[in-house]
């Protein structure tokens, strides 16, 4: 099973929560209140928006990726041959 670093699933959660808050307040004037699809997020572009704030959030919560954690290597020290 591959191991998932807590500051990637924790990034996945926010971007998520940000995209559809993001979604609902652009979408304030049409009266729809329904959540919206994960494909309406991507189509929309508010997943890639939200990205880097989710990203600097998880980052003040201090949680580190599997890298820092010593858990995974490196792979740009990876060269193809």
């Amino acid at each position: 099973m591959k191991t998932i670093s807590p500051f990637w699933r924790r990034v996945r959660e926010l971007m998520r929560e940000i995209a559809i808050r993001e979604y609902m307040w652009s979408n304030r004037q049409l009266g729809v209140w329904n959540l919206p699809t994960d494909e309406e997020l991507k189509e929309g572009g508010y997943l890639e928006r939200a990205k880097s704030e989710a990203i600097r959030i998880a980052q003040m919560e201090g949680l580190s990726t599997l890298k820092k954690l010593g858990l995974r290597k490196d792979r740009s020290q990876t060269h193809l041959r």
